[in-house]
């Protein structure tokens, strides 16, 4: 087991004193190198729970286990080394570096996952070469297009073989062609790696890609499969 969550949830006081329930999950496991779709209207709370998963919010309550390790109270400074040396991210918003061209903003995220820069390099030329991209490699963020931008984001989420790869609405700003080019990169890297895949969308066409998926509903997860 990679991944167990126990009653996490996430609360917030509005500006009227009334404190209320943004995401909650009960019981979620996934296995090592296992694959899940979180599905869900916007607003639902998914990217409150991958924010908490990836360590980058504290639960109000309840327990998130990583490999067996509890991870929701850990000290920020070991939680930030954890994150950064077992977690690959996609962010709705791809927070590419604009100043830093395509090849920087991948090797970024190797840096400061503390890794051997000539081996980074290598990796990244592959995986650019992989997504298509190897001619863009020097180009800025500005200059490429919202698809390209993207497997850019997925090639820096998968620079330093993550455990765990957490992708948030990665289809969401795509067309057709795209969305299904940047799922299969994500899919294929992540089976080829070992990584496991937490995947977050409210486009119902994806559900048909994966063979579970978890519907947030009033903050539940309920698991549906298709044959």
């Amino acid at each position: 087991m990679l991944l167990e969550i126990k009653n996490v949830f996430k609360q917030v006081t509005e500006p009227s004193g009334e404190i209320i329930t943004v995401s909650h999950a009960e019981h979620l496991m996934l296995d090592k190198g296992g694959q899940m779709l979180l599905t869900g209207p916007s607003g639902s709370g998914k990217t409150t729970l991958l924010h908490m998963i990836a360590g980058l919010l504290s639960p109000s309550g309840g327990e998130i286990y990583f490999d067996g390790t509890r991870i929701d109270n850990m000290p920020e400074k070991e939680r930030d080394l954890w994150r950064a040396r077992n977690i690959g991210y996609v962010f709705q918003k791809l927070n590419l570096i604009e100043a830093l061209t395509a090849e920087e903003n991948i090797l970024l995220a190797g840096y400061f996952a503390g890794g051997n820069m000539a081996e980074l390099k290598k990796r990244a030329a592959m995986l650019l070469e992989r997504v298509g991209l190897a001619n863009k490699k020097d180009t800025l963020p500005g200059k490429l297009s919202i698809g390209e931008q993207q497997r850019i984001a997925v090639v820096r989420a998968v620079i330093n073989k993550p455990v765990l790869l957490l992708a948030d609405e990665p289809t969401a700003s795509l067309d057709a062609e795209n969305s299904r080019i940047v799922l299969g990169l994500l899919r294929g890297l992540c089976s080829e790696n070992g990584t496991a895949l937490i995947l977050s969308t409210h486009d119902e066409s994806v559900k048909e890609q994966f063979d579970e998926w978890f519907d947030i509903k009033g903050g539940r997860f309920i698991t549906h499969e298709h044959h």
